[in-house]
C-alpha cells in the first residue's frame, strides 16, 4: 500500500451505525469504526492506515508523525526489544535498541524520524542525521529553536534547528551537561556555505557583550578570593570550563580585559 504511514483524504461511500466504508482518490476502499463523530455519505475526512498484527488498520485518529517525518515523541514505556513512543494512536510505535541513542528516560521527549521495519511495520529511528537537511535561510546571530538529538564527547552537541535543519555546538563551547532530547534556544555562530550550521548556547547578541560577560565572572573571582585564584594561561581547558562556564581562548581574553581596565 502506497499510502501506508501517511495522512490522506477519502471519502464516505457507505456506512452502517459507525461502520464506514471509504474511498481515496485513486478508488482504493478502506473500512473503519469511529464512535467520536458522525459523517453523511461524501463527506471527505482525513484517516491513516497502519499495520497492525500483520493486517492494515485504518483510523480516523490522525497520528503525531507521518512516514519519513522527523517529530518529537514520548517515551512511554520499555520493553525487551527497544522502547515504545505515544504516536497519537491506539498502538504506541516501536523504537529498537538498536535505533536508540544512549538509554532515553521514560516519560522524556525524543525526536525521531518515523520509517517501514523490514517486516513491514512501522518503527522510529533517533540516528536522524543524515535525514536532517541543509539551512539556507539563517544568518549570524539569528536566535533559533533546536532540539539536541545527539552529544558527542568528542565533537559536542548535534542540534536539530525547527526539528530539521543539520547543526552542532562544537565540544570548546560546551559549558554544561545536557540531555539528548533537550529543547533550547540556540545563536547561530557560523553558517558554512554548504548550509550546515555552527551555534552556540550563549544568546548574547555581540561578541563585546559575550566578553564583558567573561571578564565578569573572573572579576568576580577573584574579588570572592581576595584577588588570588589558581588559573591562568597554562591552566587545565576542561578546568576553565568547569570553573567558568567558558572555553579557554575565552578565558583568555576575558583576563586581557580585566588587565586593561
Amino acid at each position: 500500500m502506497d499510502n501506508l504511514g501517511k495522512i490522506i483524504e477519502a471519502r464516505v461511500i457507505a456506512k452502517s451505525g459507525n461502520e464506514y466504508t471509504l474511498e481515496d482518490i485513486d478508488n482504493n476502499t478502506y473500512k473503519a469504526k469511529y464512535d467520536e463523530k458522525h459523517y453523511d455519505i461524501g463527506d471527505t475526512v482525513r484517516i491513516f492506515n497502519y499495520p497492525v498484527d500483520n493486517e492494515i488498520v485504518t483510523s480516523f485518529r490522525l497520528p503525531y508523525i507521518e512516514l519519513g517525518e522527523i517529530k518529537p515523541l514520548k517515551v512511554v514505556s520499555k520493553t525487551k526489544i527497544g522502547y515504545f513512543l505515544n504516536m497519537g494512536l491506539e498502538k504506541d510505535v516501536l523504537l529498537p535498541f538498536s535505533e536508540a541513542i544512549r538509554d532515553p528516560k521514560l516519560n522524556s521527549t525524543v525526536l525521531v524520524k518515523l520509517y517501514i521495519d523490514k517486516s513491514g511495520r512501522l518503527a522510529t529511528t533517533m540516528k536522524i542525521r543524515k535525514t536532517l537537511q541543509r539551512a539556507i535561510k539563517f544568518k549570524k546571530g539569528d536566535i533559533v529553536d533546536g532540539v539536541i538529538y545527539n552529544i558527542s564527547r568528542e565533537f559536542g552537541l548535534f542540534v536539530a534547528v525547527e526539528d530539521k535543519y543539520e547543526a552542532m555546538v562544537p565540544k570548546k563551547d560546551v559549558f554544561e551537561d545536557y540531555e539528548i532530547g533537550t529543547r533550547m534556544k540556540f545563536r547561530v555562530q557560523t553558517v558554512h556555505e554548504d548550509g550546515r550550521l555552527v551555534l552556540s548556547t550563549k544568546l548574547e547578541k555581540s561578541a563585546y557583550d559575550e566578553h564583558k560577560s567573561d571578564s565578569l565572572k573572573v572579576y568576580e573571582l577573584l574579588l570572592k578570593n581576595k584577588g588570588k585564584m589558581n588559573y591562568a594561561d597554562k591552566s587545565d581547558p576542561d578546568d576553565i570550563r568547569r570553573v567558568f562556564n567558558m572555553s579557554k581562548s575565552s578565558f583568555k581574553r576575558a583576563i586581557a580585559i580585566l588587565y586593561r581596565q
